[in-house]
């Protein structure tokens, strides 16, 4: 009788312990990243003299949305609207200024290098929090974004896949949720080749 009792209490904890978790993974990301409403963003970005620039997207709960930033693995355990991710869109061009000039009859190329930086604020905005979760952020380079540009040249389009893989534990769920999450992208452009037309 003792075993029989002992085996129905280890029963229905379990049975508790597997509702709790199902209650936890349903609500997991009921507050999160907000994103534009079309999850997608379009900037214009332009080199003068070749030195780097650098041009930041945020990723706010202050933003008016259409849903949150999910994991794509908690898209079905997440408010309608959700979306598991974000499409930066620039445009890039290289153009002459006040110190660069182009010789006539001369065409300037030079490879393209684009980096980025995550950074993390809480949803308080005031403790950054980027070493603890700056790793569930995932930016995603297009495999057709551009290697070089030309001087003066059309602008070359540049397309980066923004996801977040799920948090490892609750103090990096704390730290994401509701955060201020802010891509720094850097252009930088090599050694500028000049051959003749």
């Amino acid at each position: 009788m003792k075993n029989l009792k002992r085996k129905n209490l280890v029963l229905a904890l379990l049975v508790v312990l597997a509702l709790a978790v199902a209650g936890t993974t349903y609500a997991y990301w009921a507050s999160s990243i907000n994103v534009p409403e079309n999850t997608t963003s379009t900037g214009t970005v332009t080199v003068g003299t070749g030195n780097a620039v650098e041009t930041s997207y945020v990723l706010t709960p202050g933003t008016t949305t259409g849903g949150a930033l999910v994991p794509a693995s908690q898209l079905s355990n997440s408010p309608s609207g959700s979306v598991s991710e974000v499409v930066v869109d620039y445009d890039v061009q290289w153009v002459e200024d006040g110190t660069t000039s182009q010789l006539t009859g001369t065409t300037s190329t030079a490879p393209i290098t684009v980096t980025y930086l995550v950074t993390v604020l809480d949803s308080d905005g005031t403790t950054d929090q980027t070493a603890l979760v700056s790793d569930l952020v995932v930016v995603t380079p297009a495999l057709g974004n551009a290697t070089g540009l030309t001087l003066d040249a059309a602008t070359q389009n540049f397309v980066f896949t923004i996801t977040m893989t799920e948090p490892a534990n609750q103090a990096e769920y704390d730290a994401i949720s509701g955060a201020t999450i802010t891509i720094t992208f850097t252009y930088s452009l090599g050694t500028v080749t000049t051959t003749d037309n």
